[in-house]
């Protein structure tokens, strides 16, 4: 049998460049910072991984959210791959759109977070930082600001 090459190769090569040379990271970035300066990151590794020293157990959110969606988001990037190289999907868009859903069940998972409870001293502490009584008993959600600075970026691979 005789194999007849009619080419095509080009557009699949150049849209395999274009997805090899961009990059998707979320989580939490340098200029996130709390209002006493420090870097939320900072507080959400010590809250991912825990800190025996200073007796913080783990809460960790980033690798369950990672294990468990990790098939969906392998779907939305296949399905962007196989867009960019019939030419219908700009991969900076699919790049984006599935950056922004990462960030988001991250930031869910953060806000589903109960357990380990919080201990009796923390929430004193919580409540001595307000003006009203009551305090949330979940951890990880006092301020929302680790919420709200989970985030993504698409760049170039460097």
């Amino acid at each position: 049998m005789k194999v007849v090459r009619k080419g095509g190769t080009e557009k699949i090569q150049a849209a395999l460049k274009n997805v090899g040379a961009k990059q998707i990271r979320v989580g939490f970035f340098p200029e996130s910072k709390y209002p006493d300066g420090t870097p939320v990151a900072y507080v959400a590794a010590i809250q991912e991984f825990g800190y025996p020293q200073g007796n913080i157990p783990a809460r960790p959110f980033m690798r369950p959210t990672a294990e468990q969606k990790k098939s969906e988001w392998g779907r939305q990037i296949a399905g962007a791959v196989r867009g960019a190289i019939d030419g219908k999907v700009d991969v900076v868009h699919a790049f984006e759109a599935l950056g922004a859903r990462s960030a988001g069940d991250i930031a869910r998972t953060i806000s589903r977070v109960t357990s380990p409870p919080l201990k009796k001293s923390t929430l004193q502490a919580r409540q001595a930082r307000k003006k009203t009584p009551g305090v949330s008993k979940k951890p990880l959600v006092d301020t929302g600001q680790m919420i709200q600075a989970v985030t993504h970026v698409v760049e170039d691979k460097s």
